[in-house]
């Protein structure tokens, strides 16, 4: 038990601090790009990004958690490791050559993605990344350095190649040629430490387990796409409403808070692993490890939430600038959801997947997110950048309460108490 602890501590600490200064290095760019491009151009390069987002998921699939689970029960047979390895490499080809051929059936059949056809494409150059990286890998194998030496190298070659090539707002669509060339180094440097480090041999992809894999990971596809659904719509409804603008004074917002929760997510990818095989093993020892954790993260989730809040006004204005003050609310309300995301976590990954409620876990997130959606259409128009971050906040609460009503008309908590009287 210590020594399971000792790991999970050391896994989740030296990833929070390498992930501090892949955001530290990341951030960096911020202030610059937008002072250099202003809120109409640098909302362009949001928007292109957040499309982009919805194949980073379409690529991603279901194996950030399925290919984790299945590389943590095989983490010492390594002929298994290389077969898991390779077909879900070869799904992840499949799925990414099916995004291209539909985000260029999107850049020649509508008009707003037609202006910008080149930005667009030259974002989805950071899939070719997305697929090579192997985070699900690492983590199943309970190395999460590795993870922070790939985030390391793509943020600091992007923000060299920022500062080297970026100096006025007609340089906007190299932005995204610099993710393009950062990631696709970090991926190649990922797949050489798979041969290098962990000594996998090539082994020919097999289509059933192909198959397999994409059934089986599903559903946590699903539940990933629906559970970022209403985040990146948010962007993109309000680009074809209230325009590049606004979308630049949200997607800053949006930047400043993706920063600070990725302080978050190193934790939970350390706890995962954890609370998945404690699950399997003893309901007992699962709720009194998830309840000095999840207490944990939850509070600490809360202070940074309320730091965030309050000097928000400060923060806009050192970091974006006063012609960015209208992020100012944005920021406000995305700090309280800042504080619902890290609960959900804990009531959804820790506590329904690691106890096989994935299709409810799925139906939840659906609901939620779909309620999200509706807010999105509704406040957006009448609020623009603010109605989107309110949108947000308002389906991450509901999707609380709905996971808060589930475990406790299931049962689950109860189950888990008894079986350790």
């Amino acid at each position: 038990m210590k020594s399971d602890a000792k790991r999970i501590f050391s896994n989740a600490s030296s990833l929070f601090i390498l992930q501090l200064i892949t955001y530290a290095i990341s951030l960096a760019a911020v202030p610059y790009l937008v002072r250099v491009l202003g809120p109409s151009k640098y909302g362009l390069v949001i928007l292109a990004q957040s499309l982009i987002t919805y194949f980073i998921f379409l690529v991603d699939y279901g194996y950030d958690m399925w290919g984790t689970i299945q590389i943590a029960e095989n983490q010492h047979d390594k002929k298994r490791l290389s077969a898991i390895f390779h077909n879900v490499m070869a799904g992840k080809l499949i799925l990414g050559g099916i995004g291209f051929i539909i985000i260029l059936i999107l850049t020649v059949s509508v008009d707003k993605f037609r202006e910008e056809r080149q930005l667009i494409l030259l974002t989805f150059g950071m899939i070719c990344g997305q697929i090579l990286i192997p985070s699900w890998f690492y983590r199943g194998m309970e190395r999460m350095k590795f993870i922070a030496y790939c985030l390391v190298s793509v943020k600091a070659g992007y923000l060299l190649l920022i500062f080297l090539t970026v100096r006025t707002g007609a340089d906007y669509e190299l932005v995204p040629a610099a993710n393009f060339i950062a990631y696709t180094l970090a991926g190649a440097y990922g797949i050489w430490t798979v041969y290098a480090k962990f000594g996998l041999n090539f082994v020919r992809p097999v289509f059933d387990e192909v198959i397999r894999g994409l059934r089986e990971g599903f559903i946590y596809f699903a539940k990933a796409m629906t559970d970022n659904f209403a985040k990146i719509t948010n962007t993109v409804i309000l680009g074809f409403i209230s325009g590049d603008a606004a979308v630049g004074f949200y997607g800053s917002a949006e930047k400043l808070m993706d920063a600070v929760r990725a302080m978050l997510s190193p934790v939970f990818q350390a706890i995962f692993p954890h609370s998945r095989r404690t699950a399997a093993r003893s309901k007992n020892e699962w709720f009194i490890f998830i309840k000095k954790a999840g207490t944990a993260v939850v509070a600490f989730s809360a202070v940074l939430a309320a730091v965030i809040f309050i000097f928000s006004d400060f923060g806009v204005r050192l970091v974006l600038g006063e012609e960015f003050m209208p992020s100012v609310p944005v920021l406000r309300m995305l700090a309280v959801y800042l504080f619902f995301f890290a609960l959900n976590n804990i009531m959804g990954a820790q506590t329904l997947v690691c106890f096989d409620r994935g299709k409810a876990f799925l139906n939840l997130t659906i609901g939620a997110k779909m309620l999200g959606l509706l807010l999105s259409f509704l406040l957006i128009p009448a609020f623009s950048e603010k109605g989107a971050a309110l949108a947000l906040v308002s389906s991450e609460a509901a999707y609380s309460l709905f996971l808060a009503i589930y475990i406790i008309k299931s049962g689950l908590l109860y189950d888990v108490r008894r079986s350790g009287m």
